[in-house]
């Protein structure tokens, strides 16, 4: 049967996300999700959002996106690459014939961009998961790999029950220890609005200041509170921070000048305290290394999936 690619549109909405669902079950989305995730981007291009058709039927997609209207500063820094966020195909429907022409098809338009390097699935502003679920799509990862991706990074997401979630004694006796050095850990305050930015841009990723701004425009009307977000002082400074959003925990991290001393250890502790006492029985953060791992397992995450980051030359 013959097949056919062509570009999402709007009219599509409800038959991908059921296709998305059937493909990638585990990384169902909503309508909700897809507009935010995907169509609301500013980087968004409709033809590189491609379907597969055979008669009236969808069989598969893949969401390519690059930096079209917004640069991804260091994400992007020669400008050359772009990203797939989701590729899935009906189980019924031959995943290397129908995700091979899907892949062969956006290739081709991201050549005549430009673009050299593409990249599953680390889009800076609209990322679903870190990359492939090794566990749960072993054939999709494989698949990617016969069409000469290579796993450039692991990643990992972790779980942690904090219903009966209390900072330890030990943490407690680090922080009194930076608390006495003139470190301070503390919930952030609006008047802080400045010193915040400041260390976002010095100390963070550009994504992460992105999320933060974001964040912070909806404290006005309520839709995030100041209490979301624990900071770290020193003098007028601020060298870090950690944010939860409903259960799920970060972004979260510290001047690189401060390292070393448990303040990423309180900072955690703090936050999960706040979040156990905002009535949430568990805890999760997406995207993990394994050496960040390691201070998580102290308090009760496990790891729950791991991630391909993967890419390759076009």
């Amino acid at each position: 049967m013959k097949l056919t690619l062509r570009p999402f549109t709007d009219a599509d909405r409800g038959e991908l996300l059921n296709l998305w669902k059937e493909a990638l079950p585990l990384d169902a989305i909503t309508e909700d999700m897809l507009e935010t995730r995907v169509l609301l981007d500013e980087n968004f291009d409709a033809s590189t959002f491609l379907l597969a058709q055979e008669a009236d039927r969808l069989v598969g997609f893949v969401v390519g996106t690059y930096a079209r209207r917004i640069a991804m500063a260091e994400h992007d820094p020669e400008g050359n690459r772009c990203w797939i966020t989701a590729l899935g195909v009906a189980p019924d429907a031959g995943l290397a014939r129908v995700g091979g022409a899907l892949l062969e098809g956006l290739e081709a338009k991201f050549r005549t961009l430009g673009k050299k390097e593409c990249w599953i699935s680390t889009y800076p502003t609209g990322y679903f998961t870190p990359g492939i679920d090794l566990s749960a799509y072993a054939t999709l990862a494989e698949f990617y790999r016969s069409q000469r991706f290579e796993t450039v990074q692991e990643a990992l997401s972790m779980d942690a029950p904090i219903v009966h979630f209390e900072v330890p004694p030990k943490v407690q006796e680090i922080e009194k220890k930076l608390t006495a050095e003139g470190v301070f850990v503390r919930t952030y305050r609006r008047a802080d609005l400045l010193q915040f930015l400041a260390f976002l841009e010095q100390s963070m990723p550009t994504d992460w200041m992105r999320v933060e701004r974001a964040n912070l425009r909806r404290i006005p009307d309520g839709g995030f509170r100041p209490d979301q977000v624990t900071v770290v002082t020193k003098g007028e400074e601020i060298i870090g921070y950690c944010q939860f959003e409903g259960s799920h925990f970060g972004p979260f991290g510290v001047s690189d000048g401060y390292q070393g001393r448990g303040i990423g250890t309180v900072l955690l502790a703090r936050t999960l305290e706040r979040m156990r006492s905002n009535g949430f029985h568990d805890a999760w953060v997406m995207w993990t290394d394994d050496v960040a791992a390691k201070v998580y397992a102290k308090f009760g995450f496990r790891e729950t999936r791991r991630f391909a980051i993967m890419k390759k030359r076009i």
